[in-house]
């Protein structure tokens, strides 16, 4: 059977289109600062990780700790993969995204694996959900990070909201 030259020009349009997509849900730059455990400089931006929230700087220690975990998977220089989701941006501006190190370690399940970030769940951004939580649990299980000192007996998201 033949197929008309037509048909494969479509396949390929279409292949082409996909890489396109794909190519624009990802883009990569390099660390220049680490702002606390769940947000980097990365060239002139602003990222905000998805679907993690770790202690703020001003809980000390742990908020010190969440960052130096964060700064050992991505240390300043470093190049790092961006995949995003759904929305790329927050209310602040900052850009949302999954994080890949060099080696390809996610880094936002890497973070909760060690225990010094939880779950955080903003819709529709939820590609990796159900792999962060996962995580969570093992590092909850394990008592992990910061776990293993009760670090998250406060939720980052209720000490934010003076609540704890």
């Amino acid at each position: 059977m033949t197929i008309p030259v037509w048909r494969g020009v479509l396949v390929l349009m279409v292949c082409a289109a996909n890489s396109a997509v794909l190519l624009e849900n990802q883009q990569t730059c390099r660390i220049t600062r680490i702002v606390d455990g769940d947000t980097v400089d990365c060239d002139a931006q602003r990222i905000r990780l998805l679907l993690i929230d770790s202690p703020e700087r001003r809980q000390t220690p742990l908020g010190a700790q969440a960052t130096a975990a964060l700064a050992q998977l991505l240390p300043v220089g470093s190049t790092v993969r961006l995949e995003f989701d759904v929305r790329r941006t927050d209310r602040y501006g900052r850009i949302l995204a999954y994080l890949y190190a060099a080696d390809g370690v996610f880094v936002n399940e890497a973070l909760v694996r060690a225990g010094f970030a939880v779950p955080v769940v903003y819709p529709p951004n939820v590609r990796h959900v159900a792999r962060i939580r996962a995580a969570a649990e093992q590092a909850k299980a394990a008592r992990a990070g910061l776990w293993a000192v009760d670090g998250f007996a406060c939720l980052p998201g209720d000490a934010r909201a003076g609540r704890c």
